[in-house]
């Protein structure tokens, strides 16, 4: 009878030796895969850590998106600085605050109605500058914002109520809040993303729905996890944004018209007057130096046609795209250095001599 000979059964699993050898491959292929995780990490790490504009265009741009979306902080949402506010949902918090990112790092000195000054400025100021973070003076020091360097060139008493990311609804909330006593000059600043809070303040009649506080509460929250590092942030969000960059971004959406910003603007003055006629200098915040809107032409207009509201005793505006330049702006950040304040600050003054 013949002996069978031995053979290997199909069905059976890998022996010992060869499942071993399987693990051992998983295992090294897993820490393989992590170590080159950090080590990208590591990386991005150090380039975002480069001078700002050293770099290609393209990571210069991948560069500004991660600081703005991923990790800048946003002053009205640091518990250290800001408070809410229930008429305008938030205010700055009275107070000494530091206010630092990548970019900058600098000290606020808040007064007790909550904008940027001395407590001694709320009393009786001549010139009011009103606006969002470009006039409150974002990233700059309290004596380089455009209300100091004003009051400084004219030797005008003049109060700061520049607060970040206002529309012009809650501009003039706000003044009404304001010692208008001896006031008969109104800077404002606008800013294109004033727009839907402008628009819904007209539509509601000058009433402005904001945020309760419990969403005011739930934001700040998910500000703080949104700009805090967690392990693989950058392989997450910057290596991403390096990938588009390096394929171009899709195009902005196109700007709506203009006129529609101006009017929305005006509507905003009409439903919200202060209490004593006032000459009104208007004045745009821009992105950067390469940033162009029509809505200074469109207030112009108009102006020509009549159509402001009867306080305002004389409108003028300036057109800050004319005399600013890359020089003007804080790099990575995009908002005005100091010299961009003064720069802004003289043109006011001229305005005000003429």
């Amino acid at each position: 009878m013949a002996r069978e000979s031995p053979g290997v059964d199909p069905e059976a699993g890998p022996g010992p030796s060869r499942g071993c050898g399987i693990a051992l491959f998983a295992a090294f292929s897993c820490v393989g895969a992590l170590l080159l995780l950090i080590a990208i990490e590591a990386v991005a790490a150090l380039a975002l850590r480069l001078p700002v504009g050293s770099g290609p265009a393209f990571f210069e741009e991948a560069r500004r998106r991660y600081h703005v979306h991923h990790e800048r902080s946003i002053v009205q949402f640091l518990p250290e600085c800001a408070e809410f506010d229930p008429e305008l949902g938030y205010r700055l918090a009275p107070g000494t605050c530091r206010f630092a990112t990548r970019a900058f790092d600098t000290t606020l000195e808040i007064n007790s109605l909550g904008t940027r000054d001395a407590e001694s400025a709320l009393r009786a100021p001549a010139i009011i500058v009103a606006g969002d973070s470009y006039a409150m003076g974002w990233g700059v020091e309290q004596d380089e914002t455009v209300a100091d360097q004003l009051g400084a060139i004219t030797g005008t008493k003049t109060l700061n109520l520049g607060v970040s990311s206002y529309g012009t609804a809650r501009e003039m909330l706000l003044l009404r809040r304001a010692d208008l006593s001896a006031a008969d000059t109104l800077v404002i600043q606008y800013c294109e993303n004033d727009f839907a809070e402008n628009r819904s303040f007209g539509r509601g009649g000058g009433r402005l729905k904001t945020m309760g506080p419990a969403r005011y509460a739930a934001t700040v929250a998910d500000h703080r996890e949104t700009t805090r590092y967690a392990p693989a942030k950058l392989v997450r969000h910057f290596v991403p944004l390096l990938w588009q960059a390096l394929r171009g971004f899709p195009d902005p959406d196109p700007v709506r018209p203009c006129v529609q910003d101006a009017r929305a603007f005006v509507g905003v003055l009409r439903l919200a007057p202060p209490p004593r006629p006032m000459r009104v200098i208007v004045f745009e915040g821009l992105y950067g130096p390469d940033h162009r809107t029509c809505f200074i032409e469109a207030l112009d207009e108009l102006d020509r046609f009549g159509d402001l509201p009867a306080w305002i005793s004389e409108l003028r505006t300036i057109d800050v795209a004319s005399f600013l330049t890359g020089d003007h702006y804080l790099p990575l950040d995009g908002h005005l250095n100091a010299a961009g304040h003064r720069r802004i600050a003289e043109e006011i003054a001229r305005t005000l001599r003429d």
